[in-house]
């Protein structure tokens, strides 16, 4: 009822103030430490202890500074222990500072917001100073993710349309010339453009599909839809149309090694998408051209796709995390290239959703690079 106290518990009611504070200290999920105006340490709560990695042998302010290396997360300049937060509260003044903490134990950073605030008794005087740390790394590294994303989202987009707007003003020019000339417009050069506008729009078509994807799989919503169909064909329409796409570059051939029938039970659009993911990188990390290999096969069980490239390569250290997760480029040759780093991760997911895997060879820097997805067969094809 309004007005009334609520009843204290009797287990609360036989403890002593100091303990209270002290059982209350220990159980806040918020890293809290105490300090007297001395500088000694009243307390240091559990949570604490985990953030910092210090251990219970500290009994100062001043000791515990010398376990840290404190900088300004927006500046990067180290925080001199007179500027620290406890320090300032302790001289009355409240603070409150986003930090980069770097234990010296274990050379371990965290970022966190931090805060502090003078703690005075009834009759005014500085009694304590109580500082929270509050970690904010993941927070501020998924920040920085999304801007990164953004950033590389925004570029791929732009990228088609620039050359679409430079070819639907040039398309506009020549029919505007045949028109003052009295003249049939061009039509070899004017479906040639056409072409290279259909190119452009497939390419920004991908780009959001794998985003979709992404997103799907992000949601645990990357389902598959198994039907029966042949995969030889698709394989050979995949690589006929990268053929048709790299004509005018000159730079690339292609080979493809595939039986005349493959029936497998899968998703065919998810195993297309695959393909073109696979076979669109090794066209982009050969600029210098060269053979791409494509490989369709039975391998036992399993159905294989091997794309092999004469391109720039991987190293040794960058092929175990490749495809693991989304955004995650290479490094070297490979960061200077255009693209999201979503290809393989999403050619994972789709191999390893049918039950197979994907596996990245690599002989070193300008090596080549060889991508081989396999997945179950799991059925007859089409009719069957």
């Amino acid at each position: 009822m309004a007005g009334r106290r609520a009843r204290t518990p009797d287990a609360i009611e036989q403890l002593g103030g100091a303990e209270l504070a002290t059982l209350l200290l220990e159980a806040m999920p918020t890293a809290v430490v105490v300090a007297a105006p001395d500088g000694a340490l009243l307390g240091v709560n559990p949570a604490a202890h985990e953030l910092l990695e210090i251990d219970e042998t500290l009994t100062t302010a001043e000791e515990l500074r010398d376990a840290l290396e404190v900088r300004d997360f927006e500046t990067g300049a180290p925080v001199a222990a007179a500027d620290s937060l406890l320090t300032l509260a302790l001289a009355g003044d409240p603070a409150h500072k986003r930090l980069t903490l770097r234990a010296l134990r274990s050379d371990a950073s965290r970022v966190v917001d931090a805060a502090a605030r003078p703690v005075r008794d009834n009759a005014g005087r500085l009694i304590a100073a109580v500082l929270t740390l509050t970690d904010v790394t993941a927070v501020v590294e998924g920040d920085r993710q999304r801007e990164e994303f953004l950033s590389i989202v925004s570029h791929e987009l732009k990228t088609p349309l620039t050359p679409l707007k430079a070819i639907a003003q040039l398309i506009r020019s020549r029919i505007r010339r045949a028109r003052a000339a009295g003249v049939e417009p061009d039509l070899d050069a004017l479906e040639k453009n056409l072409a290279t506008i259909e190119r452009q729009v497939d390419r920004m078509n991908g780009l959001v599909n794998d985003l979709l994807e992404v997103s799907r799989a992000g949601r645990g919503t990357f389902a598959l839809s198994r039907e029966p169909f042949d995969l030889a064909p698709i394989v050979h329409d995949v690589v006929q149309r990268y053929i048709e796409a790299t004509a005018d570059e000159g730079r690339h051939a292609f080979r493809v090694d595939a039986p005349a029938s493959l029936p497998v039970l899968a998703d065919q659009a998810r195993v297309e998408q695959l393909l073109w993911n696979v076979i669109g990188n090794a066209v982009k990390y050969s600029p210098r051209g060269g053979t791409v290999r494509v490989r369709l096969g039975r391998e036992g069980e399993y159905a294989a796709i091997e794309v092999a490239d004469q391109g720039i390569g991987i190293s040794g250290q960058d092929i175990p995390r490749l495809g693991r997760e989304p955004f995650q480029r290479g490094e070297g040759k490979a960061a200077s290239f255009s693209g999201m780093g979503i290809g393989l991760y999403l050619s994972r997911l789709v191999a390893e959703g049918h039950g197979g895997a994907i596996a990245i060879a690599s002989d070193g820097v300008d090596r080549g690079t060889t991508v081989t997805a396999r997945f179950p067969l799991g059925g007859g094809g089409p009719g069957s």
